[in-house]
């Protein structure tokens, strides 16, 4: 099963929830970024 979650909010890219994981993580504030994002920023600090 597969639901829209929402977008990245460095890239836009489409972020979902996949048989109940996600597909990207919460950074604060409930802010969505993809792993690619999170993989380029290292150390998130929003």
């Amino acid at each position: 099963m597969q639901e829209f979650v929402g977008k990245c909010i460095r890239c836009e890219k489409d972020i979902y929830c996949l048989d109940g994981f996600l597909n990207g993580i919460v950074a604060d504030k409930g802010q969505l970024l993809c792993f690619d994002c999170e993989k380029e920023e290292g150390e998130i600090s929003i």
